[in-house]
């Protein structure tokens, strides 16, 4: 139980103050890179690699969904205390997330270092598919207002997430499922980044 709570403890903190980072980050970080302040893809990767580290799998699902969590409360409690206004779409967009998506890359993570060849293709693909299908978005539809090299890097961060899954297995059912998966989630990303 002790390693269940320090685990969760982790996630809690470690959520919290990126979520303030986020928050500065968005007016200091350089151009280049400023996007990681403002990207769900970077939040969805720090609550993959949080959970990575979850003793059990039950753990892992609800460390994703506190990792998501934490990371808001963070921000939140940051712009505020900034005297930026957030808004309630951030609120309940991000909450939903924690609520849907936390499980699933909870899910991903603990499939990604423990599961068979499948599962941590699925595991390895989704993450995957939000980072490439977030950078493709971010290349096609925002960039004239961002930078392209960080879309350029986080959809680098997809494929490497896709190859170091298929490494951590040594398996070409590995491989082909985190390409499948990772793509099915990019399309499904995109469709729905479009609508919100």
């Amino acid at each position: 139980m002790r390693l269940v709570v320090r685990s969760l403890a982790v996630v809690l903190v470690t959520g919290f103050v990126l979520g303030v980072l986020t928050s500065f980050g968005q007016k200091l970080l350089p151009d280049e890179v400023s996007s990681f302040a403002n990207s769900s893809g970077s939040w969805s990767l720090v609550a993959f690699l949080l959970a990575l580290r979850a003793p059990r799998l039950g753990v892992a699902l609800v460390g994703g969904a506190l990792a998501l969590w934490a990371l808001l409360a963070g921000y939140l409690v940051a712009s505020e205390l900034r005297g930026f206004a957030t808004s309630s779409w951030l609120v309940t967009f991000w909450g939903a997330a924690g609520l849907v998506a936390g499980p699933a890359l909870g899910l991903g993570a603990w499939w990604s270092r423990y599961g068979t060849a499948v599962q941590g293709g699925l595991g390895a693909g989704t993450l995957a598919g939000v980072l490439v299908g977030e950078g493709v978005y971010g290349l096609t539809v925002v960039g004239d207002t961002t930078a392209p090299e960080y879309w350029w890097g986080q959809v680098g961060a997809g494929v490497l997430v896709w190859l170091v899954a298929t490494w951590w297995h040594r398996s070409v059912t590995t491989f082909a499922t985190a390409l499948v998966t990772g793509a099915g989630v990019a399309a499904v990303f995109l469709a729905l980044y479009d609508r919100v």
